[in-house]
């Protein structure tokens, strides 16, 4: 009824006399706010209804959203968020309901927030080795910087930020964070509203090259596909280690002076042209005509897939340990996950089989059967895991090697096999 009223004044406005305009004005403002759909609420409002769905609607659809951390410490946070919401920006309220989703622990539970916003994104990527960030790619123009280490974020260290950016990702183990703070904290405005950086102004950030002199480099965020980005891999300065040979699901490749067969498996997964029983098949051929005293299986960049597709390869690693004569290593590291953990544990049960490398980002034990939904206000997609998954006894928050080798950065742009001279080592051991 309200807007019919306002048509009929807005007919009869240009028949108004100069002195009642203001009367006009008023009743038309009054007429307005009395039609005002009761379904609309305020920018508050609105994010009060999204804490107030995280608290009642989401432990109900959740396997255990409290499996690790108590309901008081949720609830008293997304209280705390309610009242400090008139000093926060959408993107800042954005992050710190991700945070507190993320402070619960409970893997594929969190808030993509990257989704929110635009896009923007600094022209620089890193990876969180040993010893700190180190580039990884970076603007073609400052090729020459990659393979140095990053200590400056927008006058703060380098690693204070990526820190603030892994606590938006649920973890059981540190790994996970590391990981994907390393992808994320290049991007803009999330890193804004941590306090890192400023998307209007130019930000400054400070580099360690090998020589031991510190460059800095002012970036404005930017569309990131504008940007003509070169990675390690293409640098001449840089040589790859072994295990970045090729990107293939499996392959292998003898190595006489180590009198060793080196098999990556990388993704659990079968190839177009060559079948895993195939794969088998030619280890077995290679162990019957060449010296090998050392069989190495490395998963450190198997991410998952079917973890059944292994099953020969696994099978001959069987035979192996079998016949006593040969002996077997594993390698782990922080993107074995999901299927690949599953076949990391069954190899490392194999007798004789010793573990080497990191920890892995993958947990054994682990939430999953993953479903999304959205919050009824903002739309934000939610994720969050529906089954768990028991594979050792224990936490089983990560696998743990036998022989601990951090990744660091000669291993990656050095060249150096570390692993494998660390495995020479052993075998000549056992001799």
């Amino acid at each position: 009824m309200g807007t019919e009223v306002i048509r009929y004044l807005n007919y009869l406005r240009p028949h108004f006399r100069p002195q009642i305009q203001f009367l006009f004005i008023a009743l038309l403002v009054f007429i307005a706010s009395c039609g005002t759909s009761p379904d609309e609420v305020t920018v508050n409002e609105g994010w009060e209804t999204d804490l107030q769905w995280m608290a009642d609607s989401l432990p109900g659809l959740h396997y255990n959203l409290f499996m690790y951390v108590p309901e008081d410490s949720l609830l008293n946070r997304l209280c705390r968020l309610e009242q400090n919401l008139d000093n926060l920006s959408d993107i800042e309220t954005v992050m710190e309901l991700t945070g507190i989703l993320a402070s619960m622990r409970c893997s594929h539970t969190g808030i993509a927030f990257w989704n929110y916003g635009d896009w923007k994104a600094y022209p620089i990527s890193v990876m969180w080795l040993n010893e700190g960030l180190y580039v990884t790619a970076i603007d073609a123009e400052y090729l020459n910087l990659v393979g140095s280490r990053l200590i400056g974020y927008g006058g703060y260290p380098a690693l204070e930020a990526a820190a603030a950016m892994g606590e938006m990702f649920p973890a059981t183990n540190d790994v996970v964070r590391r990981t994907r703070a390393e992808n994320f904290m290049m991007m803009a405005y999330p890193m804004e509203a941590l306090g890192f950086g400023d998307v209007d102004s130019l930000v400054s950030f400070t580099f360690l090259c090998a020589t031991g002199d510190t460059t800095i480099i002012q970036y404005k965020a930017v569309d990131q596909s504008t940007v003509n980005m070169e990675t390690f891999h293409n640098c001449e300065s840089v040589t790859l280690p072994i295990w970045l040979g090729s990107d293939d699901f499996y392959w292998y490749s003898y190595l006489p002076e180590r009198k060793m067969l080196y098999c990556a498996y990388n993704t659990c997964a079968l190839m177009d042209d060559y079948h895993m029983d195939d794969y088998a098949e030619d280890l077995r051929e290679l162990i019957d005509s060449e010296h090998v005293e050392a069989v190495v299986v490395d998963l450190r960049r198997n991410s998952g897939g079917n973890s059944m597709i292994a099953a020969p390869l696994i099978s001959w690693l069987r035979e192996i340990s079998e016949n006593g004569d040969i002996q077997l290593y594993l390698i782990i590291g922080r993107w074995t996950y999901s299927s690949g953990i599953l076949n990391a544990i069954e190899i490392s049960e194999i007798a004789g089989v010793t573990v080497l490398g990191e920890n892995t980002g993958g947990a054994p034990n682990h939430l999953g059967e993953v479903k999304t939904t959205q919050l009824p206000w903002s739309g934000l997609s939610v994720s969050y895991p529906t089954k768990y998954f028991q594979f050792v006894t224990g936490e089983g928050t990560t696998m743990r090697p036998d022989v601990l080798i951090p990744l660091d950065a000669g291993m990656l742009f050095g060249g150096e096999n570390r692993i494998l001279d660390a495995i020479d080592g052993l075998s000549a051991s056992y001799e």
